[in-house]
């Protein structure tokens, strides 16, 4: 009978090793298309509504968490995140995008659809308070991950916006917009 050496048997493991290994699928980089972009949400002002170049040079994006920490004491409660885009001439019926980290940074695994969201612009000439275009209430996003064995994907199978008016527009009057059939939706006056 013959016995291996410790030796020999480390060596014909890494050797069946070896030949196992490119059949992996560690070697493969996996072509997701579309996948960081799956739950953007995409918005354009309407060219009709906004005639005026000038009111959509200047947009404001505000973003409050679902859950809002009143101020009391010392603590200041939920303050909502605010970026300003400024736009050209040329940018102002550009596509603005919302998506997990765009344009607002990612708070660790925090998605978009735990937010609520505030689009404002300036109206010509300048006002000292810019005004309301679009309040998105609500974002409902699900997803699968799909995959072959080697590669998993993202892939979104729902995505609905609840928006309003303005601030102070009930909720009655929210409008419930199926973004998988009309992936950019139209912001109108």
């Amino acid at each position: 009978m013959t016995y291996l050496l410790p030796s020999q048997f480390s060596a014909i493991l890494l050797l069946g090793l070896g030949l196992l290994l490119p059949g992996c699928c560690a070697n493969n980089v996996c072509d997701c298309p579309g996948e960081a972009q799956a739950d953007a949400i995409k918005l354009v002002f309407s060219a009709k509504d906004f005639s005026k170049v000038a009111d959509l040079d200047t947009i404001v994006l505000q973003r409050y968490p679902l859950v809002i920490i009143p101020a009391s004491g010392s603590n200041p409660g939920t303050k909502p995140e605010t970026v300003t885009l400024t736009r050209s001439a040329a940018q102002a019926y550009d596509t603005i995008v919302i998506n997990n980290s765009t344009p607002f940074a990612q708070t660790s695994t925090t998605k978009l659809d735990q937010y609520q969201y505030y689009v404002r612009y300036f109206p010509a000439p300048r006002k000292a308070r810019p005004a309301f275009a679009l309040v998105i209430d609500k974002v409902a996003l699900q997803g699968n991950l799909d995959g072959n064995g080697c590669c998993t994907c993202y892939t979104n199978t729902q995505k609905s916006i609840t928006t309003r008016k303005d601030s102070t527009a009930s909720t009655n009057t929210a409008l419930i917009t199926n973004l998988k059939g009309v992936p950019v939706f139209t912001i109108t006056k």
